[in-house]
């Protein structure tokens, strides 16, 4: 039994280690992660998430009316999230991540000023950078440190989110409560000040050095290194793999970029509108629903963890096993009846989105493999954008013609299950012709 443990031991150290035997600094940069996820991310997704009911009935708005600040943050976030990825190709991540942080808490800080429904909307502007663009660097980051074990530290990076999500709701809940929605928002952005700025600034690194990208791509049958902007290139210095416009121009890019869209539709369309609908037409208080949110987290917490894994020994049909779940925790929504039930379905929703936090550079690297990751994530992600930005105010659409969720639902449950075929069809190119070329008998000796 204790060989077994010290067996098991050097070889979690074997994972954790870079080539000079200290800890890998890509999992540095892991660690870094979370306070940005925490409180520019699930910060602006929760307190948006939260203050819908109380903006609803304080505005005199209508479903729709209330969906907009979802809109126009996820509008500005794709444009932002598309810019962002040349942006970080030229820049860097660290530049990325710091104008992620100003304007978010500045967007946050905007919310104690707001009186009317005009600025309710306006706020959506600056709090689109707290989404795909924040999201699209670090995962980027991480893309850049990690190939073999990439799955495993998305995982590990984006449950940061659900950490963020258990600690958060029940706080936000009592700040909205006791000093009114407009003030906690801006009571929300004390975090970036306090946490977020230092830790770019002093921890994060954006290029691993050539050492540790042999130890991390040394699958790879040629030495490689990361040029300006993020490139792998080889020890010549000369960049390989295709141009960014082959890789656009390529059929599967297409069609990942159509599922992008799609999987944006019914994520944000969903999640946006479900606090309202448990709040204002459940009848459900703030606190309970908050209570719940965070058990949801707490389950989305080791699920990131276990779809990291799935993702990396089965790739693309990992995926399609998540969308499949994901449409079931969607039509579960129509049952909840009471407290018991509620619970029920945030556990399951709680397990079953986590995963979908980490598709994007999945489907990137798996299909077009190390190239160009900035700007292959930042355009899925704008693309993504498209969907998240429709999603929320067309589902809202249908509570305000029908006066319920039921067919809007039940649409977003059978356009899951299509991506879910759809994406185990696709199959994973690069990764494919990784295993290809690993499985040659030269390969092995070598």
């Amino acid at each position: 039994m204790i060989s077994k443990m010290r067996s098991l031991y050097r070889e979690m150290r074997a994972d954790i280690n870079g080539p000079d035997g200290k800890i890998y600094y890509g999992w540095w940069n892991v660690l870094a992660a979370f306070p940005c996820i925490i409180f520019i991310f699930t910060t602006s997704l929760l307190m948006i998430k939260l203050i819908m009911p109380a903006a609803e009935e304080a505005l005199g708005m209508s479903r729709v009316d209330t969906m907009w600040i979802g809109t126009i943050k996820f509008a500005t976030s794709a444009v932002a999230a598309f810019a962002g990825g040349f942006l970080v190709d030229r820049m860097g991540v660290k530049s990325v991540l710091y104008l992620c942080a100003f304007v978010t808490a500045s967007g946050l800080i905007f919310g104690h000023f707001i009186d009317s429904v005009w600025m309710y909307r306006l706020a959506g502007v600056p709090l689109g950078f707290s989404s795909m663009p924040l999201l699209m660097a670090t995962k980027t980051l991480v893309a850049r440190w990690f190939n073999r074990r990439l799955g495993v530290a998305l995982g590990v990076t984006m449950t940061a989110s659900s950490l963020g999500g258990i600690i958060l709701p029940m706080i936000f809940a009592y700040l909205i409560e006791t000093y009114g929605w407009q003030d906690a928002m801006a009571l929300s952005s004390i975090g970036i000040f306090l946490f977020v700025i230092p830790v770019i600034h002093f921890v994060i690194r954006d290029y691993p050095t050539e050492a540790e990208i042999a130890s991390e791509f040394g699958e790879d049958d040629q030495p490689k290194s990361v040029g300006r902007g993020g490139r792998i290139e080889d020890s010549s210095q000369q960049e390989i793999g295709p141009t960014f416009s082959e890789i656009v121009r390529k059929p599967s890019f297409a069609v990942l970029g159509f599922l992008m869209i799609a999987i944006g539709f019914v994520d944000q369309g969903f999640t946006l509108n479900l606090t309202p609908f448990l709040v204002n037409d459940l009848g459900f208080t703030l606190t309970r629903v908050s209570f719940t949110i965070t058990i949801s987290f707490l389950f989305g917490f080791s699920s990131k963890l276990f779809f990291g894994w799935l993702f990396d020994k089965t790739s693309f049909k990992g995926l399609s096993i998540c969308y499949v779940i994901n449409a079931l925790a969607i039509l579960f929504a129509l049952g909840i009846q009471g407290m018991v039930t509620l619970l029920i379905f945030q556990v399951a929703r709680g397990f079953a989105h986590s995963g979908i936090l980490l598709e994007t550079p999945v489907l990137a690297k798996h299909a077009f493999g190390p190239f160009h990751l900035g700007k292959v994530i930042g355009t899925l992600s704008a693309l993504a954008g498209v969907g998240l930005t429709l999603g929320p105010i067309t589902i809202a659409k249908f509570f305000d013609i029908y006066g319920n969720y039921n067919i809007a639902f039940w649409m977003l449950a059978i356009i899951m299950t299509v991506c879910a075929v759809v994406i185990y069809l696709v199959p994973p190119a690069y990764r494919l012709k990784m295993q290809r070329e690993q499985a040659k008998p030269g390969h092995a000796e070598g």
